[in-house]
């Protein structure tokens, strides 16, 4: 019995040592992972952000060119009407 458990010993202290090297590894393996996952998160945070502000300036530069189109009509109509010598309220 004293020789099995001295022929057993390396093949304990191999599986114990094996037994961490896997416990290390799927440590390594989840760190990695997580560390991906977190920089992942920051870049979608990052072009939400991005993505929100764009179209924030794509609305205020709707609105401006809208006023600006509204401005632009006024003043041909006011030059067609000064072309014409006519005024907006004279009937035809």
């Amino acid at each position: 019995m004293q020789y099995f458990a001295l022929l057993a010993l390396p093949f304990v202290l191999a599986g114990g040592l094996f037994s961490l090297t896997w416990y290390g590894v799927e440590q390594a393996v989840d760190w990695v992972r997580d560390r991906r996952q977190r920089r992942r998160r920051a870049i979608e945070r990052e072009l939400d952000r991005q993505q929100a502000q764009l179209r924030a300036t794509i609305l205020r530069l709707a609105t401006e060119l809208g006023a600006d189109a509204h401005e632009a009509r006024k003043a041909l109509i006011r030059e067609s009407y000064l072309a014409s010598g006519r005024t907006p309220t004279e009937p035809e």
